[in-house]
Formats: structure tokens, C-alpha cells, sequence
């Protein structure tokens, strides 16, 4: 499940906007750009600024869970003062949301699906 969530976090960024923003990525165990001792998937700044403006977060299928939304996303939300997204397979976008509903967490949603070799992205 790595070698796919280290994809979709590479790949996501050729669907968000460089153009109005610098994007900073932390696949795997990489820790390119933090947030105090946060690490979010991708991190997106204003062009030429420091302030975080969007965080997202990428998860597969075994990792859309209870501990998952306790031990990292409301850490994230709670601590980093940026736009949140939550990045899950598209089956697994119900579970996301009942699972944030559940713990009170504030989250903006965008799915993928891997077909073949062929990765595609929906934001909510």
C-alpha cells in the first residue's frame, strides 16, 4: 500500500494549481517540508510566502481508520491553521466523511481511483 500512496501523492500535484502556489511533498518517510513536528502528504504555500494555505493528506484503503482520523488528522487540523484535505480511495470516501463527522474533525474531501496504470483524481 506505500508504493500506491507515495503515487497518488506524487501525481496529485500535477492537479493542483502551481501556478498560484508553492507545493512541498512527504512521500513515504521523506520530511521535505513541516509544519512544527507535522509532516502532511503535500503541503501548498501561498507563491512566495511561508503561509500554509492548504494541507493534504493521502490515504489507501487499509488506512482510512478510527486511529488514523484520531492519531493524524485531528492532529493536523488542531495544530496547523491551513485548509484540509483528505485524499481516499473513492470507495472509501463515505467512511472518510462518517469517520471526520464522528470525531468532530473539519475536512474537505478529494478522491482517486487506480485503473490499470491510469490514476485519476475528483475533489469534492
Amino acid at each position: 500500500m506505500q508504493e500506491i500512496h507515495d503515487r497518488v501523492v506524487r501525481e496529485i500535484v500535477n492537479h493542483l494549481n502551481n501556478e498560484a502556489f508553492d507545493i512541498y511533498i512527504n512521500p513515504g518517510q521523506e520530511r521535505n517540508a513541516g509544519i512544527g513536528d507535522n509532516y502532511p502528504d503535500v503541503v501548498m504555500t501561498e507563491k512566495g510566502q511561508n503561509t500554509v494555505k492548504f494541507i493534504l493528506e493521502v490515504e489507501t484503503s487499509e488506512s482510512v481508520t478510527k486511529d488514523e482520523a484520531i492519531n493524524q488528522w485531528k492532529k493536523y487540523t488542531s495544530e496547523i491553521n491551513a485548509t484540509f484535505y483528505l485524499v481516499v480511495p473513492v470507495a472509501l470516501l463515505n467512511k472518510a466523511k462518517e469517520l471526520c463527522q464522528r470525531e468532530n474533525i473539519n475536512s474537505r474531501y478529494a478522491t482517486y481511483s487506480l485503473s490499470g496504470s491510469t490514476l485519476t483524481f475528483d475533489f469534492q
